[in-house]
């Protein structure tokens, strides 16, 4: 079942783009493409579960990672392919949403000539969120809403939670590195021959093929056979929904900012801290993963107020825990934010 609908909310032009009914579930989801700055549309996905009632007082928003976008990373259409899903399974209302430039949601007019150009960068992912936190807040009448973010995702929300702990009422990031110096192992691959400290500018926009997409998660993966700890189905799922956005259909293109921001991150640059997030915050790290550090959970620790709820734990997992197997840490996860979302 798909219809269009058009509907004014406050001062935003919402367009749900389509109302799909999952075949045999009963599970919906409502599609929407809401106003940002610079004539930017964000794409946001509601999930409507008419058979588990929302058990929560918050809504969730889940926001992706500086490679795949939201869908692909949370609501892969396979079964136990979609986290969003899973989590709306257990009573929690929610949200996921794409910052400019990934899957659906477009991008304003650049000067790319300019050479201090960083697309996706976090004062615009800022402006992403606080269009879809203050939609979100309006269409449900809630003073409050839950942020998710997930590696990037999480530095996006960290800085919005620093700016904005009034509109939230919890705080978690997953596998995020934070604006403290330690080593890490990307650093080779962005820094600049003739100083390794500076970052070195190239293109504006990443791009990866289906096999680059996967290669770091089965590099991590402890087994000889991967399907023990991921299924082969959710795999090809993730990597075919990643590309299956924008002109050139084998490869996903996005924007490739976050890659400059996260390099100076781990030389110590705060973009943003810790010490003004006043909500209570969840930090989690996977054991094997390859982005964040531990340096980032201590870091996070020391600079959270002391006033202010935390749980800042390893799980089992790799990076990509959502789409690994429940028993591989997406189960472990999944009771982590389920707990952590029942404090008020």
């Amino acid at each position: 079942m798909k219809k269009l609908l058009f509907l004014l909310i406050g001062s935003s032009f919402i367009i749900a783009c389509s109302e799909q009914t999952e075949i045999n579930t009963g599970k919906t989801h409502q599609d929407y493409l809401i106003n940002s700055t610079d004539s930017v549309k964000i794409f946001v996905r509601e999930f409507q579960d008419p058979v588990n009632e929302t058990l929560f007082p918050y809504p969730l928003l889940l926001i992706h990672g500086g490679g795949p976008g939201a869908i692909a990373s949370f609501d892969v259409a396979v079964p136990n392919g979609s986290f969003g899903r899973s989590l709306a399974e257990k009573g929690i209302k929610v949200y996921l949403m794409n910052i400019r430039g990934w899957e659906s949601s477009t991008l304003p007019k650049y000067e790319e000539s300019d050479s201090t150009l960083v697309i996706g960068n976090h004062l615009e992912a800022y402006n992403d969120i606080k269009s879809v936190v203050d939609f979100i807040k309006e269409k449900d009448n809630k003073d409050k809403i839950s942020l998710f973010g997930w590696a990037t995702g999480g530095h996006w929300g960290g800085y919005f939670a620093s700016k904005n702990s009034s509109d939230l009422a919890h705080f978690i990031s997953l596998n995020s590195l934070y604006g403290t110096n330690a080593p890490w192992e990307l650093k080779q691959y962005f820094w600049h021959e003739g100083d390794t400290t500076k970052f070195k500018k190239g293109d504006l926009f990443r791009t990866s093929d289906k096999q680059g997409l996967v290669r770091k998660w089965m590099e991590t993966i402890p087994v000889a056979n991967k399907d023990e700890w991921r299924d082969s189905l959710v795999m090809e799922g993730y990597r075919k929904t990643a590309v299956s956005f924008g002109k050139d259909t084998t490869r996903m293109t996005v924007p490739g900012g976050y890659r400059e921001e996260s390099f100076y991150m781990s030389q110590g640059r705060k973009y943003w801290t810790a010490e003004n997030i006043n909500v209570p915050s969840l930090i989690i790290r996977t054991e094997l993963d390859f982005w964040s550090r531990p340096d980032d959970l201590k870091a996070f620790e020391q600079d959270l107020p002391s006033t202010v709820e935390r749980r800042i734990i390893e799980i089992p997992g790799t990076h990509y825990v959502f789409l690994d197997r429940l028993e591989k840490g997406k189960g472990e996860l999944i009771e982590e934010l389920v707990g952590f979302l029942k404090m008020e």
